[in-house]
């Protein structure tokens, strides 16, 4: 019997979290499933888990392969799959036990190409009552779309001020096919899911949307997520955006999609600018003006999405004012090397008065 879903689960390195994830896949309250966990040639005891697993449920189907990158491992899932739909589950993260019933509910009753919902920013490291937070903000909202319909993004584009999350999100296998929509397999890259997720709602004619928090997004300082990178791999991220530009320009929804789009890649690019190391800063600076040049002789884009703050790091941006934008961040690590620097010292003058007093006695 055909599955309803194949739910692809790429996998490398995250054995700590992997019981967790794969016991709320195999649970889920829609049963007519096909479970496709991706050993993207894993160097811990991912792969045995799953085989172990796949022992004793025929529904799971594994697949090893040489370590090849996030994106030749859920095009591996993809590919493989015979579901209708296709889920995608991040292996360290999980789903609630009926995201999965409710998600292709929805998507059957209004013939879905894509049905997405709300998710979970998850942190175990967090203040009491901030572990598990809505992932929601007056303009990143999944209630804020029709429910009783389907509808496509032209219609609603501040869909696409929302985060990628593909992983909150099924899709019908013969949109993505024939379409050809896959990630971004180059084995270096980062953060496709926000290219993949762009071509997805580009070409969607029927999108649907679940207004529940069904799935649990795993973000702490002990993984190794792009949330916790500081280095040069950040730079892919302007890349990424430029690619997306590229996929709204070709389906003709520039004019439609380019406040909502200005505003995702302000998002997407404004933490990763303080975050990365100082000697790449410059370099991302030149990257992220570069994204927005184009609005500086665009007389019809308003920024209608920004607030004051927003505008002024904008305008200094095209100005080219690197200075203005990282003083404050500069100035924090000079306090901060100063303040390490009378440490040290208060720190060797402690032992050198604790000798003396010693050889004193």
């Amino acid at each position: 019997m055909k599955p309803e879903i194949s739910i692809v689960m790429p996998t490398y390195n995250v054995e700590k979290y992997f019981r967790q994830c794969i016991e709320s896949v195999i649970n889920q309250t829609l049963t007519k499933i096909e479970i496709i966990p991706v050993d993207d040639g894993s160097p811990d005891n991912c792969g045995a888990i799953m085989d172990e697993y796949a022992a004793k449920d025929p529904r799971i189907k594994p697949i090893h392969q040489e370590n090849g990158g996030y994106g030749k491992a859920v095009n591996a899932g993809i590919a493989a799959a015979t579901g209708e739909y296709i889920g995608i589950v991040e292996t360290d993260d999980w789903c609630e036990p009926d995201m999965y019933e409710k998600l292709y509910i929805q998507a059957k009753k209004f013939d879905a190409d894509v049905c997405k919902c709300g998710f979970f920013k998850y942190n175990s490291y967090a203040a009491a009552g901030l572990q598990n937070v809505a992932w929601k903000s007056d303009l990143q909202n999944i209630e804020n779309y029709p429910v009783d319909r389907s509808f496509n993004i032209s219609e609603f584009p501040s869909l696409f001020i929302m985060h990628a999350s593909i992983w909150a999100t099924i899709y019908k296998k013969d949109f993505l096919t024939g379409h050809n929509i896959k990630v971004n397999a180059t084995r270096s890259a980062s953060y496709q899911d926000f290219p993949f997720m762009t071509e997805v709602l580009c070409k969607a004619g029927k999108i649907a949307v679940v207004p529940n928090y069904l799935y649990h997004w795993r973000v702490e300082y002990n993984q190794n997520s792009s949330t916790n990178q500081c280095g040069k791999r950040l730079l892919i991220m302007p890349e990424q955006c430029k690619e997306v530009k590229r996929i709204i320009k070709e389906n003709n929804l520039y004019n439609i999609l380019k406040e909502e789009m200005y505003l995702h890649f302000l998002y997407a690019n404004y933490a990763f600018f303080y975050n990365i190391k100082r000697e790449y800063r410059h370099e991302y600076f030149n990257k992220f003006r570069d994204l927005f040049l184009e609005t500086d002789s665009d007389k019809s884009f308003t920024g209608k999405y920004f607030n004051s703050s927003q505008k002024v790091f904008v305008k200094k941006l095209l100005a080219g004012n690197y200075f203005s934008l990282t003083w404050k961040s500069i100035r924090r690590s000079i306090i901060q090397f100063r303040w390490n620097r009378h440490e040290r010292l208060i720190k060797i003058a402690g032992k050198v008065l604790y000798q003396h007093a010693a050889s004193s006695d």
